[in-house]
């Protein structure tokens, strides 16, 4: 945590500093110009078409200014959004493959009203890529009540310690910073662990559950929102990987042959 908010003090010294750099060059190229119009005045000894020729310059910056940032600069933002949601996916992959997945099959077991999520719309119309649009309403509304004694704390409490460098990664990474739902995602998985080490012990007490308990159920609601969005997001451009996740879906309690025989066909 500490980590993260330093991050946040450096990016926006960072940007100060930016801004004050991008002022002082502003100035010093308008002062060029003006020092180059003049130069050329004082060689050529021709005021009117010293004047012409800044008049005409001037005259051309608002079509400058349009071109550049209405037309080029739409473009190249429209690019660069491209490749930055493609490296955000891919580490939300990244997340899901190595911790969320199995934190999110740990935290199921506890859900004694798991089929409100229409998991079943998964098996029976995976190649529609409305059904997630519809699991996310689903996730939404669920009634998040879990019951803690079907969780295995010890479990997840060892998954988020062996994981704390890709925690920690995810959440200083300039890409997710923008991602409000996924960051607030990483900010509560790291609270439940944070919880998990200073709490959970042999003689735990009833109370320390209970807060461990709503600890949990807001990382789920997290979790399963952003499982349902990186579900649509394979399915429509990844099939192999959205094939292999429907068969790791924390929400399908099939056993995994027959699942590979519904999926692969096998």
């Amino acid at each position: 945590m500490i980590i993260y908010f330093r991050h946040l003090i450096k990016e926006e010294l960072f940007l100060k500093k930016k801004t004050k750099n991008t002022i002082i060059i502003g100035v010093g190229l308008v002062l060029l110009s003006l020092f180059l119009h003049y130069l050329h005045y004082l060689i050529f000894q021709d005021a009117h078409h010293t004047l012409i020729f800044l008049l005409a310059d001037i005259a051309f910056v608002p079509m400058e200014v349009f071109f550049t940032t209405f037309v080029l600069d739409k473009l190249i933002e429209k690019r660069e959004h491209s490749h930055i949601l493609e490296k955000l996916n891919m580490l939300i992959g990244l997340f899901f493959s190595e911790l969320g997945t199995d934190l999110l099959k740990d935290i199921t077991k506890g859900d004694g009203d798991l089929k409100i999520i229409k998991q079943d719309s998964i098996k029976e119309n995976f190649d529609d890529t409305i059904v997630f649009d519809i699991l996310t309403k689903d996730i939404l509304t669920h009634r998040y009540n879990l019951d803690i004694s079907k969780i295995n704390l010890k479990n997840i409490k060892t998954n988020l310690e062996k994981n704390r460098d890709l925690l920690i990664t995810l959440l200083t990474n300039d890409s997710l910073l923008d991602h409000e739902n996924f960051t607030e995602m990483l900010m509560a998985i790291m609270h439940l662990k944070e919880e998990l080490n200073s709490r959970y012990n042999t003689e735990i007490e009833k109370y320390e559950l209970e807060h461990i308990e709503k600890d949990i159920e807001t990382a789920y609601k997290y979790l399963a929102i952003e499982w349902a969005q990186y579900m649509k997001y394979l399915k429509n451009n990844y099939p192999v990987l959205f094939t292999k996740a429907l068969i790791n879906n924390p929400f399908d309690d099939r056993c995994k042959k027959e699942k590979d025989i519904v999926y692969l066909g096998k």
